[in-house]
């Protein structure tokens, strides 16, 4: 199969690889070096524009948010009819209306959402979300076909209000190594095991880039939500006292267990 890749950053490098080992891959990405950088080491062509698209069987879209929708849109426009258009962005609000807009042009498209980073080395271990866009079965019988993903089938508004809380996760993240910038000397001399595995997630969040955390929350339309309900809890007398369903869903002596293993 003839498949183009559109986004050649780490996402799309890493998915772009897989690919490249069992189809013909060629490139596009706004950083002309960057996508020839990626031909070259898959063996395809790096694109200058998005022209001329018919021949390809399928694309994949790895572009940041705010732009996979405009993508999604010209590529059901030039590419053929029954062609397969994938994207990966991590807030599907804002993506829906294009892909099903490119399904009622006659293409097959599918919604992924890899719930991993680019440091996965084997993404035959990864896992993904599969939303639904018009026939999940369809959708997931053509995903599992290209990638070798775990795939969770899931409602767009499930996985969006989902990704919110995630959001917010990032937002702490980011927000206690800024604040606590002036002590970084200090607390590293005194961490403990636990405050050590928070410090490595905080700095480990620098990874991602400033840009995605960003879209993450302003264009989710749960995070307002999401975020006046935490600090609302947070601004509460008895927020760290209480039943929580946590409990339920992970063990907390095994979780505990789990920071002390090599």
């Amino acid at each position: 199969m003839r498949i183009l890749l559109v986004g050649a950053g780490s996402m799309g490098s890493l998915l772009g690889s897989y690919l490249s080992m069992d189809h013909e891959l060629d490139v596009y990405d706004i950083d002309r070096s960057r996508s020839e950088k990626l031909a070259r080491e898959i063996g395809g062509m790096s694109l200058r524009d998005l022209r001329g698209l018919e021949e390809y069987d399928a694309s994949l879209v790895c572009v940041s948010i705010s732009g996979t929708s405009r993508v999604v849109s010209l590529l059901s426009e030039r590419m053929k009819s029954g062609s397969i258009i994938m994207e990966i962005s991590s807030v599907k609000s804002p993506v829906m209306n294009s892909l099903k807009e490119a399904v009622r042009k006659g293409m097959r498209a599918v919604s992924l959402h890899p719930l991993f980073g680019p440091g996965l080395r084997d993404i035959s271990k990864g896992k993904a979300a599969l939303v639904r866009i018009s026939n999940v079965e369809e959708e997931g019988s053509i995903a599992s076909s290209i990638f070798p993903f775990h795939l969770i089938p899931v409602e767009m508004g499930e996985h969006d209000r989902a990704m919110a809380w995630l959001a917010l996760i990032h937002l702490m993240l980011r927000t206690f190594l800024k604040s606590s910038n002036m002590d970084a000397e200090l607390i590293s001399k005194l961490l403990s095991t636990t405050s050590s595995r928070f410090l490595d997630l905080a700095v480990a969040s620098l990874t991602q880039s400033d840009e995605l955390t960003m879209e993450l929350m302003s264009l989710n339309p749960y995070f307002p939500e999401v975020f006046e309900r935490f600090i609302s809890t947070l601004m509460r007398k008895d927020a760290v006292i209480g039943e929580t369903r946590w409990v339920r869903i992970k063990d907390p002596r095994e979780a505990y267990s789990s920071l002390y293993r090599e």
